[in-house]
This record gives C-alpha cells, structure tokens and sequence, in this order.
C-alpha cells in the first residue's frame, strides 16, 4: 500500500468505526496488552444476568492521551481478550467510541514503525471490510463444506494478530483476484530459467517430472514456445511463477536477466489453481488430487515476508523424507496412525546470493495434498476451523459437542493432536511450527482421528544432541554448502532446547489451542483450567508410559511456572531497528504452581 498521513484518513474511518473497524481495534489493544506494551488497572465488573460471566474484569488504561475503557477475559498463558463492543474512551468523564485514527495519533511509536503499523492496519480494515461486504462465507454455518471449501471460506483470519488482513504489496484488486477468500482460479505463469541460475531437488528425471506434474501436453505446449523464442531444455528449465509475481518480475531485480534472456517467459499454461490460507499456497482445482503448490510472493502478511528463503527449499524434500522415514518407523505414532506428514517431496529454487534483491522471489515446492489420504467416513478441516464462530452465533464444533459430550470430546481432542506432536518433541528431539494453519484435523462425524501436518520446510528445530535418533539426522551440506557453516539457529539446529519448547509452546498453545480453550470457556461453561488440566493430565499419562525415557521429558521443563512467548506486535512496530526476535513472560497454565 502506499504510504499516507493518519490524519488524512479521518473521513475513511468515520466517526463511529464499523465492524471491521471495531474487530482491528479490539485486536490491537489486547496486543498492547498482552505484550505489556502498556500499563493497566483491572477491576471486577459488576455484572447482571445479561452479562457473560466470561469477561468478568473491567479495564482501564492510559495510552498516551487516551483513557480507555472495556471490558476483558484474563485467559490462558495471560492471553487478554476484549469483549466485543465494550472498548471505549473517557473524554472530561463523558464515555465516547474509538476511532482507530485516535489511537494511532496517541500512540508513542518509532516513525518506520509508526507508518508500517499504520500501513498495516488501514489495509487489514479495507480488506476485511470487503470481505464482509462481498462475500457470504460468514453469513451462511460453513460446517458441512469440504476441507478444499474451507480453505476458502475461512475468512476471519489471525485471531491474535492486529494485521489479521494484511496483504503489503496487494491491491485492492489483487486480494479479490488471489486472494483465497474469493475463491477464484488462476492458471500459474511459467519461466524458462538459465539451467545454472536453478537448483533442483526432484524424486526423479526432470523431463519425466515435469509430464508428470503437468501433464504431457502443458509440457509439450511449453517446450513449443521456449523453441519459437530461441531456447531449448539443453540450456533452460522450467520453473512455475505465482501470476501476481510474474506481473512485475522487472520490478523486483529480474530486468537484467529477462533482457538478456537468461529468464524467458512463456506464458500461462495448465491447470487451474486457487489460493489455501496460507496465500502462496496452492490448490488444483482441475485436478485435486495433484500435489499442492507453493510459490513466492514478494508480500508482507500477518507481518512476515513470504518469499522463499532458497537454502530452505532444495532442502526441503531432504527434511520431508527424514521425517516421513521417522514417522513410519515409530511404533507409537503407528498405532492408531497418530500422525501423517505432507511430504514436500519436489522443489526448485533460483539460486540468488541471500544479499540481492532477488533472493527468496523465484522458486516453487510441490507438497502431497489431502486428497486420497481419507478413509470410509472421514473427513479433514483445517484446524483453524475449531475455534470458528459460525453465523447462527455457534461455535463450528457445537454439534460435535453435543453429540460426543464435552469431556470427553476435549479429551479425545488432546490426545489425537497434543501428543503426537508431544512424541515428535521429547522422542525424537524434534520441534514444529504447529499453528492452526498448519495443521489438519482428520475425524469422523466430529471424532477426532488423527492430526496431519504441513508446511514444514523452513520452521522445524532440533537440537543435534538432543534427536532421538541422532544417526538418521540429514547431511543438509550435501544439499546446500550453507548449512556446513550455518551459525545456531539460523538453520534448523538450534543450541539450546529451550528453543524447542518455546516454538512448541508458541504455535501449539499459546497461539492456537489457546483459542479453542477459550472458546469453550465462552460458548460451553467448560473452563480454561479444566482444559489445562486435561492437558497436564495427558502429558503426564504419557510420561508415566515409558514410551519415552522421563529424563529426556524433563529437559523440556515444560512445567516451569512462566514461559517465555514471541512478541508479534512489538516485532511489528519495531521490525528491522533493534533486533529481529522480541519476546516476553507469560503464566504456564501446565505448571504444577502456577504464579
């Protein structure tokens, strides 16, 4: 987006801020919050029937020349949630609404960090604005659509984050064309890259791959046009572009390459895709059963570029194969079939040095899809579905408890989707980025089944001498010379485990199944201590098992009363001028004391 004042979006905003207004508010006050970014008093509400019992706490806090005023819920991991429609500021005693236009003017921020937020916030609100506007995924219950549906339909976005919507780079235009929430379909873009600008990693001969991948007439159809413009497969390859990227690849450092033909393009071919959750990811709606593709874009979303670094992606189908081989040969995650992977099996990445402009911005990833995996009476939902609020004001997953009970219901819950990914943990020393994007929930009539996991290449950890089976550990050098000298995590192997704990901790809990437990606090009179507790109770069943030594359970410390949690907002406002990781304490709810 482009830069602008605050003060010139006064009119934009309005003077009472509508929904998507209020949501990004709500959002970005429960970040301040909860990254202690600012102070605050808390005092009992007084409540009456009318009131829910959840958010049970009145807040009131300066924030620079504001006082503001809601009313909140003190979750878990000390998670703040403001009710909806309470925030409001105290002007000479006279309580008036928020405009997000005030806060932002109040706010005391770095001047890069200031825009960027703004940038951010403003784009979330358009986008979001839109979506509720022109589409009806939130007015009719999604419960019965298909996983490939829900992808599309799940609109709402990061439940944490204030820039929930945010799309750096996107037009208004490009979300309705890319985007996933509008569903549309898109062919991809094809380059014909000099063979030594490539790196390639693919489960067998390239030509055989390639007809395989897109069908032997799309690839005949190619290799047609790359001879009428003077190249031949001798000297080039193919590599799939993202059509937004390709838009303006000369923009993006490429011009000298495409001027002097060492990229050539070829135009749209192919299969039609659509968007996953994730943006860059893509479905084939042609053909579902084909794998799904993933490619860069050279955006900022939820306040994370997603290009794709390249020592992460030849290496990917390395990391996948070790991981699947491990999985296989794991008695416990085989009993049951407690676990599946989504192999990143193929990848070709522009072999760019990390410091030019194009380094993470051609590239692509083909990944196993969902399609063929289920069973008689199964299906899948992307797990962010589970703390979904539908549009008759039920929760997604209402019918499921009702039929199953609560209790057991959430017992069942935790044992198919905490303790797998606890087993890849303590067993095998290895840690994930579990959050509810990249996770898939298998079940049966609203039965939890088994968890799958995705999206892998470039966020899993391991300690070297804390893996389980330390003799399987990949020879990733053999790959890319950059992990022969690769400092402590900046690669995959992190030095201390706490770093495994703490990605755990992050992505499983705090920013995910947190949500749900909230959820059922809130719909269902089931608390988040109860829930917590379940947890623990699993936790400690398992451990009591001896499917894993209890001393290799004890480095995790996963007890201890307080945590250490990413801080999103701060490296948002301050992304690029102090460091690049900012974090803060928070309660553990699975301590045994908790403080």
């Amino acid at each position: 987006m482009n830069s602008f004042c605050i003060e010139n979006q006064q009119s934009d905003l309005g003077v009472v801020p509508d929904d998507a207004e209020k949501r990004v508010i709500r959002q970005l006050l429960e970040a301040l919050l909860f990254e202690k970014l600012v102070a605050f008093h808390a005092e009992p509400r007084t409540t009456d029937a009318s009131v829910s019992d959840c958010y049970n706490q009145q807040l009131e806090f300066p924030l620079g020349r504001l006082i503001i005023q809601c009313h909140v819920a003190f979750s878990s991991f000390n998670r703040v949630r403001i009710e909806e429609g309470s925030v409001v500021q105290l002007i000479d005693d006279e309580i008036r609404p928020v405009r997000m236009v005030d806060l932002l003017e109040s706010m005391e921020l770095p001047a890069g960090g200031r825009q960027r937020l703004v940038d951010e916030l403003i784009q979330t609100m358009e986008l979001h604005r839109w979506n509720r506007i022109h589409l009806n995924h939130h007015r009719h219950p999604r419960r019965a659509l298909s996983f490939q549906a829900l992808e599309s339909a799940i609109v709402e976005g990061h439940q944490y984050h204030p820039s929930f919507k945010t799309r750096t780079g996107f037009s208004l235009s490009d979300h309705q064309t890319y985007g996933s929430e509008s569903g549309n379909t898109f062919q991809l873009h094809f380059l014909a890259a000099r063979r030594d600008l490539l790196r390639f990693a693919l489960p067998c001969p390239e030509i055989d791959f390639w007809k395989n991948e897109l069908g032997e007439a799309t690839y005949e159809l190619l290799c047609h046009r790359l001879k009428e413009l003077g190249g031949d497969l001798k000297n080039y390859a193919l590599l799939p572009v993202h059509p937004w990227q390709a838009k303006g690849l000369k923009n993006r450092g490429f011009e000298e390459l495409l001027n002097t033909n060492d990229l050539i393009t070829l135009g749209s071919a192919g299969d039609f895709y659509q968007a996953s959750q994730s943006l860059r990811t893509l479905f084939n709606v042609t053909h579902p059963e084909k794998p799904n593709i993933k490619l860069p874009l050279d955006i900022v979303c939820t306040s994370s570029r997603r290009n794709l670094v390249p020592h992460f992606v030849c290496s990917a189908p390395l990391l996948s194969k070790w991981l699947v081989s491990l999985v296989s040969d794991d008695p416990f995650l085989q009993n049951g079939d407690r676990l599946q992977i989504l192999s990143e099996y193929a990848a070709v990445s522009h072999d760019s040095d990390d410091h030019k402009v194009t380094a993470g911005l051609l590239g692509v990833l083909f990944r196993e899809c969902m399609v063929g995996r289920l069973k008689n009476g199964e299906m899948a939902i992307p797990f962010t579905a589970l703390s979904l609020v539908e549009s008759d004001g039920q929760p997604f997953i209402a019918g499921w408890i009702k039929e199953y009970g609560i209790e057991p219901w959430v017992e069942h819950l935790v044992d198919v989707v905490v303790i797998p990914l606890w087993h890849m943990l303590v067993h095998h020393g290895i840690a994930f980025e579990a959050h509810a994007q990249n996770l898939i929930l298998v079940h049966e009539n609203g039965w939890p089944k088994r968890i799958v996991l995705r999206d892998f290449h470039d966020d899993t950890e391991w300690v070297s001498d804390f893996l389980g089976r330390p003799e399987m550990e990949p020879d990733f050098s053999s790959v890319d010379p950059f992990f022969q000298s690769v400092p402590y995590d900046d690669g995959y192997c992190m030095e201390e485990i706490e770093s495994l704990r703490q990605l755990y901790v992050d992505t499983l809990y705090v920013f995910n199944l947190a949500e749900v437990s909230f959820l059922l606090s809130r719909f269902h009179d089931f608390s988040e201590e109860k829930f917590w507790a379940i947890v623990r109770t699993q936790l400690d069943t398992y451990a009591a098992s001896g499917v894993t030594d209890v001393s290799r359970i004890e480095k995790l410390k996963s007890d201890i009363p307080t945590m250490i949690v990413e801080s999103l907002l701060t490296k948002t406002i301050y992304r690029g001028q102090r460091l690049d990781y900012y974090e803060h304490e928070v309660s553990n709810p699975l301590s045994r004391s908790v403080p």
